[in-house]
Parts: structure tokens; sequence; C-alpha cells
């Protein structure tokens, strides 16, 4: 690029290849205070230390077990022997590397979005759960100070808001394809550590349905979510407001008119266990049954006017009543249901992150979040092609220096 780089060392080094290390000699050069090795950038090494294919398996092992699992495992197959430091290393560089070049990164990948050749409806939901950060993840939080003289009481209760974990939401979201008869095709699933508004997540969706409907503008879009404001605020007014089908998670709605019929007849009372099953068949699988169970809790509110819980359920079915048409939506095979986000939840945070003892930090977190929500959407290729070419640079030689 128009810049003189001088040669200022050449030594052995030994990287790690998924074969084991590899000893291999090579040149620095230097520039302006900037130093390079060509046959790193040629090769694509990662963090100047790791092959592609090397890079590839520590973090795929990483998004799926601890650093120490990890390492173990590697041992047993007795070839590539990273140790656990190393793989944590790689999972925390990798996330990083992705995250500096979100824009473009995630650009590419949604473009590249492939819809089922059956696919007529396709489903957008989002969800969040609470995961443990460190103390310098959460909010900045700095444990307190002790004295010169700390008494023992004083060192263990340092000790212990040293190490608490603070619980922040972390979110997910999926994006489902379904035949005509309502079977899910393919998921698509994103994965992102406590942000505010959860605005990275929110990005990330809106561009990908951008990106389905722009290639399939026919296909049948559906909104699910439980019934949080904010998601609705997201899905309702900035998902392309207007269009699709809104629908609140079935099994959040019938947990509330389980609160409110417990309300009306009382918490576990035969009558209170009846009605609820009544009333949750009604609303599913009856054109207007939402209005059924809107009609009844106005009954027994103007009976019971202090019992201010199913005021609250009264009010919940009220504001949600045109998200909760079950019956239309099973008779167009529409998927009624947030259990698929819901699991993306449990598969891809709780099962790695919620592990005995773990704290996170985001940069860490978001690298391995970022590497399972690839696997589970059956992307891992895509994304590690993507991701691995940002480490290769091309080399031109001047013309009078001959390669050899």
């Amino acid at each position: 690029d128009g810049k003189v780089y001088r040669q200022v060392l050449r030594q052995n080094k030994t990287y790690t290849s998924a074969a084991g290390p590899v000893n291999v000699e090579r040149s620095l050069y230097r520039a302006e205070g900037q130093c390079i090795c060509p046959l790193e950038l040629q090769a694509g090494i990662i963090e100047n230390y790791w092959t592609p294919s090397a890079a590839r398996l520590g973090c795929y092992v990483t998004a799926q077990l601890s650093p120490y699992q990890g390492e173990k495992l590697f041992k047993e197959f007795g070839q590539l022997q990273p140790s656990k430091s190393a793989l944590s290393r790689l999972s925390t560089q990798l996330g990083e590397t992705w995250e500096s070049e979100q824009a473009q990164l995630e650009q590419l990948f949604c473009a590249d979005i492939t819809i089922p050749e059956n696919a007529v409806t396709v489903s957008a939901s989002l969800d969040g759960i609470m995961i443990p950060l460190n103390k310098d993840a959460a909010n900045g939080y700095q444990a307190p100070e002790v004295g010169d003289n700390p008494t023992a009481q004083e060192k263990c209760d340092y000790q212990e808001k040293k190490e608490k974990a603070f619980y922040r939401e972390a979110s997910c979201a999926a994006i489902n394809f379904y035949d005509e008869a309502g079977e899910r095709l393919k998921t698509v699933r994103f994965g992102r550590m406590p942000e505010a508004g959860k605005k990275t997540l929110k990005n990330q969706l809106q561009q990908s349905i951008n990106t389905i409907l722009s290639q399939q503008p026919e296909i049948q879009l559906i909104k699910i979510a439980d019934g949080a404001a904010d998601n609705w605020r997201f899905l309702s007014d900035t998902l392309f407001p207007g269009q699709g089908v809104e629908l609140l998670d079935y099994f959040h709605a019938c947990d509330h008119l389980n609160d409110a019929m417990e309300a009306a007849y009382g918490k576990g009372s035969a009558t209170a266990i009846a009605k609820y099953q009544e009333y949750k068949s009604l609303l599913k699988n009856e054109i207007g049954g939402i209005e059924k169970v809107i009609n009844t809790l106005k009954y027994h509110r103007q009976k019971n006017l202090n019992n201010k819980k199913l005021e609250t359920e009264l009010h919940y079915f009220r504001n949600n009543r045109h998200r909760m048409q079950y019956a239309q939506a099973l008779k167009a095979n529409y998927p009624i249901g947030s259990g698929v986000t819901e699991a993306a939840c449990k598969t891809l945070v709780t099962q790695r992150m919620k592990c005995a003892g773990m704290r996170w930090n985001i940069k860490g977190g978001q690298g391995v979040l970022t590497a399972r929500s690839l696997i589970q959407s059956e992307q891992f290729d895509k994304g590690w092609d993507v991701l691995s070419k940002t480490y290769i640079e091309k080399i031109t030689l001047p013309e009078n220096v001959i390669p050899f």
C-alpha cells in the first residue's frame, strides 16, 4: 500500500494447528512503528497463535463447553492440546473481532439468509433471560473499599461483595419458517449479552426480516412474544408497523387466565380449576373466545370491586385482545406460541452460561453467544468463513523481490 517495510527479525515461532504445534521460521517487518508478519497475514493466523482450522475447532468447543472442559476434551484427542486460558482468550478475542466488524459482518451474513423452499410463513419473536455478570460488567459496580486495618468481618464482607454475581437480562430472538401445514422448517437464533433496550438484538432481527421480505414479499409475517411492553413496542411500532399478524404467546395468556380464575374462585379450588380449563379451551379454539373471557372477568370484577388481581388481569386481556385471535390463527396454520424463543433462552444461554459458579463479562459472554447462535442456526460454517476472512490480508511483493 505504498509503505516501505524493512525486515527487523527472522526467527522460528510455534503456531497451534489442528494437528498440534507447528514450528515455522518467519520474518517480521516494520514501517513507521508498525510491525507485521506477512506469513501470518497471508495464512490468516488468528490472534498470532492459531491456524484457521485450529481456531475453528477451539471456537466450536468453547461455544459448547467451558474452557476447562474443552482443555480436557482436546487432551483426550491427543493432537491439538490448547490450555484452558488459551481457549478462553480465543473465544473472547473472536467475539471482539466480530463485534468490531459487526455492521459489515451482519450485513454479509443477513444478505445470505436462505429461505426454505416450501416456506409460506415466517415468525419473529424475542425474549430475555437473567444471567450472572461479574462486578466489572454490572453497570460499573465497584466493591466497597476497606480501611488500613480492616476487621475480619470487614474482610469477609469485602470479599463477598467483590465476588457477588449481578444478574442482568440477556436477550434472545428467533426467526422461524413454516410450511402450509404449519410445520416448522428452519430456525435462525440470535443471542446478545445484556444491553440497554436490546438495541443490537432488535437491529439484527430488523435487518434479517428486511432481507427475508425483500427476497419473498408474499411470505406471511407473524409477530409473537409474551406481554412485555418493550417487546411489543418494537414488534408493533418498529418491525414493519401495520404489517403481519400479531399474536401474544398462548401459554403466557393461559398463565394469566389461570391467575384470573384463581382470583375469582379461590386459589386451588375445584371451581377455579374447572373454569380455567373451560375458558382455556374457549380462548384457543372458539372464534371470539377472547371476548367471552373478557366478559366473564368483567362480571367477576363487578362482583368484587376490591379485587385488585382481577382488575389487573382484566386490564391485561383487554389490552391484548387483538393479539389473542388464536382460533383464526390455528385455522390458518399459524404458530400461536413462542416456545422456540423460550427454548433459545434455555439452550443458548442457560445450558452454557448459568452453570455453578459462573460469572461473565460482556466481551467474553458475547463471544460464546455469537458462536452458539451460529451453531444452533446451522450457520456456523458460513459465519466462520465470514469471520476468518477478516484475518487475511493480501501481500504484494515489490517487483525487485524474488519469492522463494
